[in-house]
C-alpha cells in the first residue's frame, strides 16, 4: 500500500521490498469497490506496527478505502 500523496497520484508501483508484487493507489481501489458494490477492502499479510492500518486517502472524516490487518505477534522475531 502507498501513502496518501502517492496513492492519489499513482495507480500501481512495483513493490521493491518484495520484488514480486505491486503497491496500488486510490483509483484502482475505488474502481474495484464501485464495481463490486463494496464499502472497503480489508487485506492482511503485511506487517503493521500497531496491528492494523486504515488508509484514509480521502480524509479522516471518510470511511477508509482500505484496511490492513496483521495479527501475528513476534513475526520473524520482530514486532
Amino acid at each position: 500500500m502507498v501513502e496518501t500523496d502517492m496513492a492519489v497520484s499513482t495507480d500501481y508501483i512495483r513493490n521493491e521490498a518484495r520484488d514480486c508484487s505491486f503497491h496500488y493507489g486510490m483509483r484502482p481501489v475505488k474502481n474495484l469497490l464501485r464495481k463490486d458494490r463494496l464499502l472497503t477492502l480489508v487485506r492482511a499479510h503485511e506487517v503493521q506496527n500497531e496491528g492494523f492500518n486504515m488508509y484514509m486517502w480521502e480524509g479522516n472524516e471518510q470511511y477508509p478505502l482500505v484496511i490492513t490487518i496483521f495479527s501475528a505477534p513476534n513475526y520473524c522475531g520482530s514486532y
